[in-house]
C-alpha cells in the first residue's frame, strides 16, 4: 500500500513539473536608437538542453549566450529556471521581428515567441528628466564643427569632432566611423591622447576632448552630406552611497553619443572671369620663378626653378610648365613639395627645378606659363603672370655628334653635371695582377712561419714556467740586489748613509718592504719569517746600528773608519740573502 501511495505521489509530482514547462522571450528595450545596445532574455522554467538561438544577422552580437540556473522550493513545490542572454546592438532604423528560439525538455521541443524591436534614429527620450540617462545626455554629448558649412568647390574646410563632458567619462567606444562621400580628406595627428580643453557653452562648465579633426575639400557642388560619429560613452553617476572612506560611489551607465548628420551646401565656382587653363587651384598662393643665371658659355648649367605657396588645395595643385627650346637640353625635372596641416588647413609650397646645358651660342628666350586661382575669400579668380627669361650662351659649340648615348644621356653630359657617375672602361688601364696580391706571397709565406714559431716558442715558455724550470722570483731578486749594489757604488758624502739606502731598496724590491716600515725589529722579524740563519740576521741588525750611531752620535769604531770594510760586509750580506 505504501509503495502505491509514493508512486502515486510521484507521479502527480512530475505531471505537475511537465505543466510549469515555459519557454519565453524579452527584451531590456522596444524602443531604442541606432547603435543603442540593449539585451536578450530567453527563460526556460523546468530546466532544458540544445538551445538553438534565432537569426540574429539585423543586429550586432556584442555577447552571449550567457546561461544561469536556479532552483526553487516552496511548499513542497520545486521550480527550475534556466536563462540564456544575449546582448545587442541595433545597426540601423527600422522595425525588426526576432524569430523564437527552440529548446529540448525532457525530449520535447519548445519554441519561444516572437519579439518586435523599434529602431529609431536617436535614443528615445527618458520619460523622467531626472533619470540619470536623462541627466547623462544633457552632460556629455557630440558635436562636430565646421569652419566653414558653405565652402566652395575645392575650397578646404577644417572638420572638428568633439565631445563634451561635465560628468566624469570612461573611454569612448567609436559605434561608427563617418563617411565623407565627395570630400578629398586628410586627418591631424592628434597624438595617442586626445587634446583636452575647458570652455563655457550655454552658461555652464564643460570639459572638451578632441576626438578627431581633418580637412575636407569638396568635389562637386550641391548638397553633400557627411554622416553621423557615433560613440558609445561610459559615464560615472554619482549615487547616495559612499565607500569605506566616505567617497561618494559611482555607478557606470552607457548612453550613445551621436555627432548627428550635417549637410554642407557646396557652391559652384563662378563662370565669370574664369580663365580658360584654370586648373583647379582654391586659396591664396604665390607664384615665383627664377633663372639663376642670364649668361653662360657653352656646356655650363643654368638652373630654371618654379614654386608655389600658401594655404589651399595644394596636393592637388599642378604647376605650369616651362616652354623651353628645342635647343637647350634640359634634363629630368625635380620636384619637391612640403606641405603640411596647419590650424587652417593645408599649407606648404610645390617646387620644381630644371637643369639647362646649351650646346651652341646664341640667345635663348624661356617663357614661363602662367598660374591662376580663385580665391575664395575675394571671391575672384586671380591670375599672376611672370616675364620670360633670355639665357644669353657665348663661347664655341662643342661638338656632340660623336658623344656615346647612355639611356638618352651623352657621356659628355654626365661628366659635366657633376662627375658622380663612371662609365665601363673599354681598355685595361693599369690594372694590377692577381699575382703581385699579398695573399699568397711568399712574405705571406714568410709571415705565416714566422707566427707558427712565435705561438711554438710562447707554448714552449708556458711550459717551463708550469714546470718551475724558470723562476722569474729569482729573476726579480736578481733585479734587487743589482740595485742594491749600484747604490752602494755611487758616490756618497756619507758611506752610512748609502749602506742604509742600499738596504732600504734592497728590502723593498726582494720583499716589498716599505721605507716607512724600515726599522730593525721589523726586518728582525721579516727575515726570521724567511728563515734566514740567526746569524746572518744578526750580522744585519748589527750593520744597521752601526750605521745608525754613525750618523745621529758621530762615533766611529776602528773597523768602521774604514769604508771599504763597511762596503765589503754589506755586499756580503745581500749576497747571502739571495739565498733565501
Amino acid at each position: 500500500m505504501k509503495k502505491q501511495l509514493f508512486f502515486l505521489a510521484f507521479l502527480v509530482q512530475t505531471c505537475m513539473l511537465v505543466a510549469q514547462v515555459s519557454f519565453t522571450a524579452s527584451v531590456s528595450k522596444n524602443k531604442l536608437g541606432v547603435n543603442e545596445r540593449f539585451s536578450l532574455t530567453y527563460t526556460v522554467k523546468g530546466g532544458g538542453d540544445r538551445f538553438a538561438a534565432p537569426d540574429l544577422s539585423d543586429f550586432s552580437v556584442l555577447s552571449g549566450p550567457s546561461t544561469s540556473s536556479s532552483t526553487t522550493i516552496i511548499n513542497s513545490k520545486v521550480t527550475r529556471e534556466k536563462t540564456y542572454t544575449y546582448y545587442l546592438r541595433a545597426k540601423k532604423v527600422g522595425v525588426y521581428t526576432i524569430g523564437s528560439a527552440s529548446i529540448q525538455v525532457k525530449g520535447k521541443q519548445y519554441r519561444s515567441g516572437n519579439v518586435s524591436i523599434q529602431v529609431l534614429k536617436s535614443s528615445p527620450q527618458a520619460t523622467s528628466n531626472y533619470s540619470p540617462e536623462a541627466n547623462a545626455r544633457e552632460n556629455v554629448f557630440l558635436s562636430l564643427e565646421l569652419s566653414n558649412s558653405n565652402p566652395y568647390v575645392g575650397e578646404q574646410v577644417v572638420a572638428t569632432y568633439k565631445l563634451y563632458f561635465s560628468q566624469e567619462v570612461r573611454s569612448p567606444e567609436l559605434l561608427k566611423d563617418p563617411s565623407y562621400t565627395g570630400f578629398w580628406h586628410e586627418d591631424y595627428d592628434l597624438g595617442e591622447n586626445y587634446p583636452i580643453q575647458q570652455v563655457r557653452k550655454d552658461g555652464k562648465t564643460f570639459k572638451v576632448a578632441t576626438l578627431k579633426k581633418l580637412v575636407l575639400i569638396p568635389q562637386r557642388s550641391g548638397t553633400l552630406t557627411l554622416d553621423a560619429m557615433d560613440l558609445e560613452v561610459p559615464v560615472a553617476i554619482p549615487t547616495n552611497q559612499r565607500d569605506f572612506f566616505g567617497r561618494i560611489q559611482s555607478r557606470i551607465i552607457t548612453i550613445i553619443c551621436s555627432s548627428g548628420v550635417k549637410v554642407l551646401s557646396v557652391k559652384s565656382l563662378p563662370t565669370q572671369g574664369k580663365p580658360v587653363d584654370f586648373s583647379g587651384a582654391v586659396g591664396v598662393f604665390e607664384f615665383t620663378t627664377r633663372l639663376d643665371r642670364d649668361s653662360i658659355q657653352t656646356n655650363e648649367s643654368a638652373t630654371l626653378s618654379m614654386r608655389i605657396s600658401g594655404t589651399g588645395n595644394l596636393r592637388m595643385i599642378d604647376l605650369p610648365n616651362f616652354k623651353i627650346p628645342n635647343d637647350l637640353e634640359a634634363y629630368e625635372p625635380k620636384f619637391k613639395e612640403k606641405i603640411n596641416l596647419q590650424k587652417s588647413g593645408l599649407s606648404g609650397y610645390k617646387r620644381v627645378e630644371h637643369l639647362l646645358i646649351p650646346r651652341n651660342r646664341g640667345d635663348y628666350k624661356i617663357s614661363v606659363g602662367s598660374f591662376n586661382y580663385f580665391n575664395p575669400k575675394l571671391r575672384k579668380f586671380i591670375t599672376v603672370e611672370k616675364p620670360s627669361y633670355t639665357l644669353n650662351v657665348e663661347g664655341d659649340a662643342k661638338g656632340s655628334t660623336s658623344a656615346v648615348i647612355v639611356n638618352n644621356i651623352t657621356k659628355e653630359d654626365v661628366s659635366f653635371i657633376g662627375k658622380d657617375i663612371l662609365y665601363i672602361k673599354t681598355s685595361p688601364g693599369d690594372l694590377q695582377s692577381s699575382k703581385d696580391l699579398f695573399f699568397g706571397s711568399v712574405a705571406f709565406k714568410v709571415l705565416c712561419i714566422s707566427l707558427t714559431f712565435l705561438v711554438i716558442i710562447a707554448l714552449f715558455i708556458a711550459y717551463l714556467l708550469r714546470k718551475s724550470i724558470i723562476d722569474f722570483k729569482q729573476w726579480k731578486r736578481g733585479g734587487a740586489m743589482k740595485q742594491a749594489l749600484k747604490v752602494l757604488d755611487s758616490d756618497s758624502d756619507s758611506i752610512h748613509t748609502s749602506i742604509q739606502q742600499a738596504l732600504q731598496v734592497y728590502f723593498q724590491k726582494k720583499w716589498g718592504l716599505h721605507r716607512s716600515q724600515f726599522d730593525k725589529e721589523i726586518i728582525e722579524e721579516l727575515l726570521c719569517g724567511k728563515s734566514v740563519d740567526s746569524e746572518l740576521v744578526n750580522e744585519i741588525v748589527t750593520l744597521l746600528e752601526t750605521c745608525e750611531m754613525a750618523r745621529f752620535t758621530k762615533v766611529f769604531s776602528e773597523e768602521d773608519k774604514q769604508a771599504s770594510t763597511l762596503l765589503n760586509k754589506t755586499k756580503n750580506v745581500i749576497e747571502r740573502l739571495e739565498n733565501y
